[in-house]
């Protein structure tokens, strides 16, 4: 496995949104089962794509997905337990970086600033690429070394192109891998140079 040995300066790590901050896939899993009595266990997710484990109607996945990237807020998408205060004391040092795939940035960004109770948004920066693929270019354009990430794949691709990645454990990321493992955000915090 690939341990972080040194602390992480602050202005080199960067975080992905959904599954990282964002409890995204709690949401999915109660909404599919209110709208439409679909019952699957949160731990049922052991695919990042999950239409390959849960048997889902693809246009009952297309609606919930895309409820979940036009209103956050309004469906009661959550932050991860411990994230709030970790990004709030990052963004006491200074700006905090958010890539994510999503490709509405303002819905996620009114997320981020209703989560973080910011008034100004001068320490958030977030790019939506609207592709995992897009990640990377926004990565390196942008000098980050480490990404906390909850997608296998994405943190496979960064690991070759030289930039850190730290996986978010979470159901769909159980496969044996060589990355650095984040159980909660308590443990992100050990990694960063405070």
């Amino acid at each position: 496995m690939n341990k972080i040995m040194n602390p992480i300066q602050p202005h080199e790590l960067a975080f992905d949104v959904d599954g990282v901050f964002a409890d995204t896939f709690k949401v999915f899993i109660r909404m599919i089962r209110d709208k439409y009595n679909i019952n699957v266990k949160y731990e049922d997710i052991t695919e990042y794509d999950f239409w390959n484990v849960i048997e889902i109607d693809e246009a009952i996945s297309r609606k919930v997905l895309q409820d979940i990237l036009d209103k956050p807020l309004q469906i009661g998408i959550k932050p991860i337990d411990g994230s709030v205060e970790i990004l709030t004391r990052l963004l006491e040092i200074g700006p905090v970086h958010f890539i994510t795939a999503r490709n509405n940035q303002s819905a996620i960004m009114d997320w981020i600033k209703h989560h973080l109770d910011l008034d100004n948004l001068e320490y958030i920066k977030i790019d939506a690429t609207g592709s995992h693929l897009e990640k990377l270019p926004v990565l390196l354009e942008n000098n980050i070394k480490y990404f906390v990430d909850d997608r296998l794949e994405t943190c496979y691709m960064l690991d070759k192109a030289s930039i850190t990645p730290i996986i978010f454990e979470q159901p769909w990321n159980q496969t044996e891998h060589p990355f650095q493992t984040v159980h909660d955000w308590s443990e992100i915090s050990d990694l960063i140079a405070w």
